[in-house]
């Protein structure tokens, strides 16, 4: 599939959605074509491991908990959260930092205005 939409549009940005652990399949996605990887869950996967093993061949979609970090952090965890996962990616990139899924009604309103300070802060430094 991924090489029919290639061989219509060569220069397409193939996004592949896969909730939970899925470090291990992480090779054949990446030789499947896919060149996002939506979302990384810190629930369930490590991204200073996938970046250091996969992020010369792959992008990253998420890193900021919703299961986690924005519904029960304090908007300082979120800040720290978003810096850490911006500095792991570095210079590189490849990661598109943002929370994994939908926010639920539990976020504090806090939580999702500090992820936009921090994205905001990040860029500015």
């Amino acid at each position: 599939m991924i090489d029919a939409a290639r061989a219509v549009k060569p220069d397409i940005l193939i996004f592949y959605h896969s909730c939970g652990h899925v470090t291990e399949l992480i090779p054949y996605l990446i030789e499947a074509g896919v060149d996002v990887l939506n979302p990384v869950q810190p629930e369930c996967m490590d991204f200073r491991e996938v970046y250091c093993r996969f992020g010369e061949r792959l992008s990253f979609h998420g890193t900021v908990g919703t299961q986690s970090v924005m519904p029960f952090g304090t908007p300082e965890d979120v800040r720290q959260n978003v810096f850490e996962n911006l500095d792991i990616a570095g210079k590189d990139g490849g990661l598109y930092v943002c929370p994994t899924h939908l926010l639920e009604p539990e976020v504090p309103v806090e939580n999702v205005i500090a992820y936009i300070q921090a994205c905001v802060d990040y860029t500015s430094r």
